[in-house]
């Protein structure tokens, strides 16, 4: 009985999407002054999120959204229920996309400029999150999306669900989460007690080290194969599932969990 009413529900909100055929878009951009503002929030739903970092003194977001209705001027009604907000409490600026519930589909991306040394915390759903040379740390989170990092540094944390991880030429402590989908990093630089803690799903994690690496790695799957190479390490365990080696002294740690899918921890090149 619980599956059937789920089965209805999911078919009555679809029959109401298909209600909802015209596609508006609008964009507006904001500017701040970025003196002072030491953390950058941004949050929104069903939209991407992109943040590069630029040598100017002021963020620049760019919010790009769109609302569906039966027509043209139903749609322009629509567009009103969604609200762009900002908020400056001590030095973080908070922006945000609000937008109704139910079955018309809202929408809204951002595209954010800021100085590299700004720290961020984003959210969307059903959206990427890319960020690019940002040095600040980051927390991102999304859902059914992916999350791509690309010459950033500090600490960063990042989730998702059904979406990959890629961590391009990363320096510092990284946190990285998903599930059905593949983990792909690339780290520059991990400095003593800098930690590592990967995660996935039916996914492959790949992990690629710098050559003057102190770590200890412990590595476990369900399924698949797990393979260290390119470093001496020593071996603590070693069993088909399950490796804990160290590499040089040991002074961080990084963890990496997998179902039904390899791991390879390799120097990068």
């Amino acid at each position: 009985m619980e599956n059937q009413l789920r089965r209805l529900l999911c078919l009555t909100l679809l029959a109401a999407a298909c209600l909802y055929t015209y596609r508006l878009d609008d964009s507006a951009t904001y500017t701040y002054a970025a003196n002072g503002v030491r953390v950058l929030s941004a949050e929104t739903r069903s939209g991407d999120i992109t943040v590069t970092a630029t040598p100017d003194s002021v963020i620049t977001v760019i919010a790009q959204e769109y609302a569906y209705g039966r027509d043209r001027a139903d749609a322009e009604q629509a567009m009103r229920n969604l609200v762009y907000s900002d908020t400056v409490i001590g030095t973080e600026l908070r922006v945000r996309e609000s937008m109704p519930g139910g079955s018309r589909p809202y929408g809204a991306s951002f595209t954010i400029t800021a100085p590299e040394s700004i720290s961020l915390s984003l959210a969307t759903t059903n959206g990427d999150v890319t960020v690019q040379n940002m040095v600040g740390g980051i927390s991102a989170t999304t859902t059914n999306g992916r999350v791509e990092l690309t010459g950033t540094a500090g600490t960063a944390s990042v989730s998702t669900t059904n979406g990959g991880l890629d961590v391009k030429v990363h320096s510092g402590a990284l946190y990285a989460a998903t599930t059905n989908a593949a983990v792909d990093c690339d780290l520059a630089a991990l400095r003593p007690a800098e930690n590592v803690s990967l995660a996935t799903t039916n996914g492959k994690v790949t992990l690629l080290l710098p050559d003057a690496v102190s770590a200890v790695i412990d590595v476990t799957n369900t399924s698949g194969f797990l393979t260290i190479y390119d470093f001496t390490a020593v071996y603590e365990i070693q069993e088909e599932h399950h490796l804990r080696a160290r590499i040089g002294s040991g002074a961080s740690t990084i963890n990496i969990t997998t179902t039904n899918g390899n791991v390879v921890v390799r120097r990068r090149s």
